[in-house]
């Protein structure tokens, strides 16, 4: 290595001063430093630049014994020495402004203070060697040899950097990573030199490690800048980020407070545009939106209706008998609200879609008549939205409509009135809603009950499933003399959980009350099909002369009850009509008070040997089979058939009728393509590809397969009523395969299948 510097070591000192000069330079030009900071390097690329280029001119002339030789020798060689000292004294200015800028004015070194005198005595020290030799002398060929007092020349380059480090090491926190690595460098690079040039003559390896890390001190700080600079900008994008949170909450806080002053006075309207904006915005996140579309979706929802400041209060609460002047004026609502939004230029898209909410997809929406896509996407999901809130809100002027009923109209309104793609996302997102609250049995279950003629108080249904279900209340007789009283329950079925009396209501939520059954034993048996009564007398416990207990459970179309009062206990079985109606309990009661009423489901289940069968099982199927077994389904895909491997080809006819009691429009036959190694649903490695009714809804993609399902109605299709009829009447349906394979390999081969029905 010493003998390749040796050879090339002009050539090597050229390009250093070189470099050190661009550097210069650049440091003259740069405008992202500190001004005194800025000088100081370049005043130490200066001094660099001039330290290794003089001792090169030192080697060039050496033992040249012309004038200018002579002159030259002797002047390299002194400010060799002089700017040794000179660098150490510009790096410690450098360390003492660098590290005033971190921790301020105040900063005050005794330590940078000796080191900068000492820098001073060296350049003096310099400066008496021209007289005295102390660090070299020439001999009479011009030759350059080492003074008695050769070694006192690194004293000053050693340990003023070793000193300038221990100030260095003490504010290291202070100072950046990439300003610390160049400052270690400056300091041990060129003292771990300066020993080995002790031990290696005729080479100036220093003078060469000076500039090197005069260079690398100008790198990393440019390093440093730029690490300085992309911090700027990432804080500079958080706090652009937190306005935008900030300015994104003070107009959700405005548009708030505008729409709940807006809505203040009217029944009708109270908390439905905030109703609304949620729904749209599960819409739009259930189709994968993107949160700045999501955004849009969700204020429009929320001002959409921003015009009902144009409309009179009266016509606002007018739910019958308007005139066809008040029906023009609540037509002109969307564009009123368009008008009042357009005011709001920061957000174009809240009058564009504002204006367009009720149009139809069918082309027969208002106020301009629009079709299908040519409705604005955000405007689709709001209508949805807005349909959904509006029938499931109860107010003074009707109740909700059950959800059942809610879910069916999408799916029915699905490509008429609303968009296919965004009904069928709120028919998935109320099927997720309806699973993940099915066994919420203690939903509005009331506390306490005061009932006085029979049935004018009647509790919220409990639903009565497989498990069983504990019921418990206190209670108190009335305070009228002589009155009979005593707590009783009403087993129905409902699509609310409600019992109901009024025939229209029967019909509207499809209630079916099977019978009535009372704490003494007593029954009245309305739809089931049997009730088996048995009463045990019994003393009442002390303490428990008002505790009440019910304990119920069904298995298929059988439900068992056991009842305790303080005096007796009575079991029913009871036969519901068939295996597909829900069951619920309700409690009421005559001139008694029920209080402290709880409930809980029990982890104990019931089987077909838990309630004796007092009713033959009800079937539908005692026809002839053909290529599969008939198949009886009671609830939603409680029965499949056999699992049938698909063939490019293959058709499938089968004959199906829905159960007398059916009322829905996806009552009717669903298909499941799926794949399990014993071809049974959910069997080993079962994976579902596709599920659809014959209805037209369906499950879409899934990570096993990427769907692409259309329906279209025919031109036998009149419309869903007589659907359900033909359902119920029965008819021949068939299913055509088309199957591709594609050329994966064996244990990777995937199929596309499609179907017309």
């Amino acid at each position: 290595m010493f003998d390749f510097i040796r050879t090339y070591q002009l050539d090597i000192m050229l390009f250093l001063c070189a470099t050190s000069t661009i550097m210069g330079v650049l440091l003259l030009i740069t405008h992202f430093l500190p001004g005194r900071r800025k000088w100081i390097l370049i005043g130490m690329e200066t001094i660099a630049t001039i330290l290794l280029g003089f001792d090169r001119l030192a080697y060039v002339y050496s033992g040249n014994l012309g004038s200018l030789g002579y002159v030259m020798v002797r002047l390299s060689n002194f400010l060799v020495f002089f700017m040794t000292s000179g660098i150490v004294f510009c790096f410690n200015l450098y360390i003492s402004d660098l590290i005033e800028s971190k921790v301020g004015k105040e900063f005050s070194s005794i330590r940078l203070k000796l080191v900068g005198l000492a820098t001073i005595l060296g350049m003096l020290l310099a400066v008496l060697t021209v007289f005295t030799g102390l660090y070299y002398y020439f001999d009479s060929h011009n030759y350059y040899h080492r003074g008695r007092g050769f070694l006192l020349a690194y004293v000053i380059p050693v340990l003023g950097p070793l000193v300038q480090f221990t100030v260095v090491h003490k504010y290291r926190k202070v100072i950046s990573r990439f300003i610390y690595i160049a400052l270690l460098l400056y300091i041990f690079v060129p003292i771990a030199m300066g020993i080995v040039q002790i031990f290696a003559y005729g080479i100036s390896i220093v003078n060469m490690a000076m500039v090197l890390v005069s260079v690398s001190l100008y790198i990393f700080t440019y390093l440093d800048i730029n690490d300085e600079v992309q911090n700027a900008h990432h804080m500079e994008m958080e706090v652009l980020i937190e306005e935008q949170k900030n300015m994104k909450t003070v107009f959700s806080q405005a548009a708030d407070a505008f729409v709940e002053t807006l809505e203040s006075g009217n029944e009708f309207y109270k908390g439905h545009s905030k109703a609304v904006a949620e729904t749209a915005l599960k819409i739009a996140k259930e189709c994968g939106k993107n949160e700045r579309f999501c955004n849009e979706v969700y204020y429009t929802a929320l001002l959409h209706n921003a015009g009902l400041t144009s409309l009179p209060e009266n016509l606002i609460n007018k739910v019958e008998d308007v005139t066809e002047e008040e029906e023009k004026m609540i037509k002109n609502l969307p564009v009123s609200s368009a008008k009042i939004l357009s005011k709001i230029s920061a957000f174009p898209y809240l009058s564009k879609n504002a204006r367009y909410v009720y149009e139809r997809y069918d082309g027969k929406g208002y106020p301009e008549g629009l079709k299908g896509e040519s409705i604005p996407e955000v405007a689709r999901i709001v209508a949805v939205a807005e349909e959904y809130a509006t029938v499931t809100s109860r107010n003074k002027y009707r109740n909700s409509i059950p959800i059942a009923l809610v879910r069916e109209e999408f799916v029915k309104e699905g490509g008429l009135r609303f968009d296919p793609a965004f009904s069928s996302a709120m028919v998935r997102l109320m099927d997720s809603d309806t699973k993940e609250h099915k066994n919420d049995s203690n939903e509005s279950l009331e506390n306490e009950l005061v009932c006085g003629q029979y049935r004018d108080k009647v509790s919220t249904g409990i639903p009565v499933f497989n498990n069983y279900v504990d019921i418990s209340f206190k209670c108190r007789a009335g305070s009228e003399e002589g009155k009979f009283s005593l707590p009783s329950i009403i087993l129905y079925d409902s699509f609310d959980r409600h019992v109901y009396n009024s025939q229209k209501l029967i019909e509207a939520y499809h209630y079916l009350e099977y019978g009535e059954v009372w704490f003494d034993g007593h029954v009245i048996s309305t739809s089931a099909r049997n009730m088996k009564v048995s009463v045990t007398e019994k003393e009442a416990a002390e303490g428990q002369e008002d505790f009440y207990k019910i304990s119920a459970a069904r298995f298929e179309d059988h439900l068992i009850l056991k009842m305790e009062s303080p005096v007796k206990s009575v079991e029913v079985i009871i036969a519901l009509p068939d295996v597909s109606k829900a069951s619920y309990i309700s409690l009421t009661g005559e001139n008694c008070t029920l209080s402290d009423i709880k409930m809980e489901v029990k982890a104990e289940k019931v089987n077909e040997k838990s309630i004796p069968r007092i009713a033959e099982p009800i079937s539908y199927i005692n026809h002839i089979e053909s290529d599969v077994p008939n198949i009886q389904i009671n609830t939603p895909c409680a029965e499949y058939t056999q699992g049938l491997e698909i063939n490019d080809g293959m058709t499938l006819c089968f004959h199906t009728m829905t159960l007398p009691e059916a009322n829905l429009v996806w009552h009717c036959p669903y298909v499941l393509l799926y794949y399990s190694e014993d071809g049974k649903v959910g069997g080993k490695d079962y994976r579902q590809y596709a599920f659809f009714k014959l209805n037209g809804e369906d499950n879409g993609s899934n990570e096993y397969a990427e769907n692409n399902f259309s329906m279209h109605h025919s031109e036998n299709f009149d419309n869903w009523k007589k659907w359900n009829d033909l359902n119920k009447a029965g008819y021949e349906c068939k299913i055509e395969f088309t199957k591709k394979v594609t050329g994966l390999p064996l244990r990777q081969k995937m199929s596309e299948s499609q179907l017309k029905i």
